[in-house]
């Protein structure tokens, strides 16, 4: 009978052990019904959220704020990790121009990157690229949720917000004012 117990206590831990493990690790949305989330920001964390952007330099606010986010210890780029130099620097020039033609583009959206604190980023987000660290600010905010290959957030000038997850290329800037109401009101409604 003490065996038996013994047996059932180690599996009992073995299960909340990889419940644990499975709960604290990235998640990778490929869904696009999942992908989405929408939420709408008080007047005061968007005036917080307003103070905490007039820090970065880079960019002046704007109307509507884009911010691609990424988290410490992402393994999304890992497989470009082994490439050569050169083709890093391309990578992360390609990217970088997608981002300055969609500014260019969106005379009213500024667009921001940031980062998670931490030293476990790949080299092709680590180096070369206006990201910026964040304090924990936008991680309590509005990135809750640990994504494998960062978290979009488009935040509008009312407060509303979309979170597009799991968003390695950056696509939330494909996304036209008419597709983001569209995912807006589909997702509020969740």
């Amino acid at each position: 009978m003490e065996h038996i117990l013994k047996i059932k206590i180690r599996l009992f831990t073995l299960l909340f052990l990889s419940a644990l493990v499975y709960a604290c690790s990235p998640k990778l949305y490929v869904d696009e019904s999942k992908r989405y989330q929408a939420g709408t920001l008080t007047d005061s964390q968007v005036d917080s959220l307003h103070l905490f952007l007039k820090q970065n330099e880079r960019l002046a606010l704007k109307d509507t704020i884009i911010i691609k986010y990424d988290f410490n210890k992402d393994v999304c780029w890992k497989d470009l990790s082994y490439q050569n130099a050169e083709f890093l620097n391309n990578v992360r020039w390609a990217f970088q121009k997608n981002i300055l033609e969609k500014a260019e583009a969106r005379p009213k959206v500024a667009i921001y990157q940031y980062r998670e604190e931490g030293k476990s980023f790949s080299p092709v987000k680590s180096k070369g690229l206006e990201i910026e660290t964040d304090s924990g600010f936008l991680r309590k905010l509005l990135f809750k949720e640990v994504t494998s290959c960062g978290t979009s957030a488009i935040i509008l000038p009312n407060g509303k917000f979309l979170l597009v997850k799991s968003d390695p290329q950056f696509s939330a800037l494909i996304l036209n004012a008419q597709d983001i109401e569209k995912k807006l009101q589909e997702n509020l409604v969740k």
